[in-house]
């Protein structure tokens, strides 16, 4: 609980409490080792081409195809436009 006196943890959780002074990374904690490498080879690759390059692959395979898209071939579409706007999210927050 918390009080004029300092912090302490409540008996009845298991939170821990951070205190300010405590300056410790919090990205390498939040991300798992993959996730880490994947935002390594994505800031490599120069982001707005790989945000580019998805939009055009998703593009072409949905509207420049005449093969008709099934139930797992517009899932994979689908994450890949997930996976450019995140990327695109990342560079905004950069910039």
């Amino acid at each position: 609980m918390l009080h004029s006196k300092g912090q302490k943890q409540c008996p009845h959780c298991k939170a821990v409490v951070v205190h300010k002074d405590a300056q410790t990374p919090k990205i390498p904690k939040l991300l798992t080792p993959a996730q880490l490498q994947l935002l390594e080879f994505t800031d490599q690759l120069n982001a707005p081409v790989l945000v580019n390059a998805l939009q055009l692959l998703h593009d072409m395979a949905l509207y420049q195809s005449d093969h008709v898209i099934d139930e797992d071939e517009k899932n994979a579409l689908f994450s890949a436009k997930q996976l450019w706007e995140h990327i695109a999210a990342l560079l905004e927050v950069r910039s």
